[in-house]
């Protein structure tokens, strides 16, 4: 339970962080704050930042309450986490076990605009049924109060300065009890602590985000040379692409993400909270789903597909349509989990009218 109001209230910062200038997390260089814990959690958070977020250091000190079909269970943290140079680091000081890893998505807005950058904000918040509800000053400082199942967040230029979540029962509140914008903060303060054993995040971060191109980029179409692969970039235009996913509009289906990533084109729509459709775009050049073996072939509005299933990280299989687009020497393909039929997926392929 906990662990889902944080991701709620991160949803709640990502739409925030989305709509502040690029490579900045916040709208402030640098800061501290010093929030106070209450609810079922009770303790303190402290937070520093330099370089509009891309260094931080956040440390909790807590003692969590949980009380359920008759029975109490604590929990005490002691907790850090650090971010810097793309890198994250993150330690439990009680048992000096942590992770560590590369932070995904970093140039997601990178090929953006200002506007583009604010409405993938919005349209992010709004895909998860969340809303601006308004303004309210916090520690005299104006915020954009935004709502989101069941959790409340006071932002002010990027920084949450007070939350509240109650889900299922589980309340969880921090409100900032001391703010100081652009303070000087020591470099030192990024430095993760040493005698703690990290488990290394990057391999399993890229298995979930390594994007849907990699689907090209595996045993399937090894030719025996151990060296990975160099993605060939596409030829289809990305202002096209880009065009097009925006406009998609079928279904329920919500725009969560369009994206240029090295070459390699992605968009992500959800349905409700559980429906998701990717659609990517990659050279035919970075392999052929044929040697896949289980697709079937055939011919719709003049051009070549293949239907069939692909194998998730999680060695599920998802239904899969892959349009070839020849003279951009492109494979559109287009996956999710809440259509079942090949007619279902023509008829998505269809809307988007690649």
């Amino acid at each position: 339970m906990k662990q889902l109001i944080l991701i709620v209230t991160c949803l709640l910062m990502t739409h925030v962080a989305i709509s502040q200038q690029k490579s900045q997390i916040y709208a402030i260089k640098s800061g501290h704050v010093e929030y106070q814990l209450s609810g079922n959690t009770t303790g303190t958070k402290s937070v520093w930042w330099d370089n509009y977020g891309n260094s931080s250091f956040t440390e909790t000190k807590s003692l969590s309450v949980t009380k359920m079909f008759g029975f109490k269970s604590e929990t005490k943290t002691h907790d850090i986490s650090i971010i810097k140079g793309g890198k994250f680091w993150s330690a439990n000081l009680i048992e000096n076990t942590g992770q560590k890893g590369t932070i995904p998505f970093q140039d997601i807005t990178d090929n953006m605009t200002d506007a583009e950058k604010k409405k993938m904000g919005k349209d992010l918040l709004e895909s998860f049924g969340g809303e601006i509800v308004g303004t309210e000053y916090v520690l005299g400082n104006q915020c954009e109060v935004v709502k989101l199942m069941g959790a409340t967040c006071w932002i002010y230029d990027g920084v949450t300065l007070k939350s509240e979540a109650k889900i299922l029962g589980i309340e969880a509140i921090e409100t900032a009890t001391k703010f100081d914008k652009n303070s000087s903060v020591s470099s030192s303060k990024f430095t993760p602590p040493s005698g703690i054993d990290y488990e290394d995040q990057d391999k399993y971060q890229q298995e979930m985000f390594g994007g849907m191109s990699d689907a090209f980029n595996d045993d399937a179409y090894d030719d025996g040379d151990d060296e990975a692969m160099d993605l060939v970039p596409v030829k289809y235009p990305y202002e096209k692409f880009q065009k097009i996913a925006n406009g998609f509009s079928y279904d329920n289906y919500r725009k969560l993400m369009v994206m240029n990533s090295e070459g390699a084109y992605s968009a992500m729509f959800m349905k409700g909270m559980n429906g998701n459709l990717a659609v990517s775009a990659t050279s035919r050049q970075n392999g052929n789903p044929d040697h896949e073996g289980n697709f079937e072939t055939f011919t719709h509005s003049g051009k070549k597909c293949m239907y069939g299933k692909m194998k998730d990280d999680e060695d599920d299989e998802v239904n899969s349509l892959i349009v070839e687009l020849s003279n951009y020497d492109t494979y559109i393909i287009l996956i999710s989990n809440s259509v079942q039929t090949k007619a279902e997926m023509l008829q998505l392929m269809d809307e988007f009218n690649f």
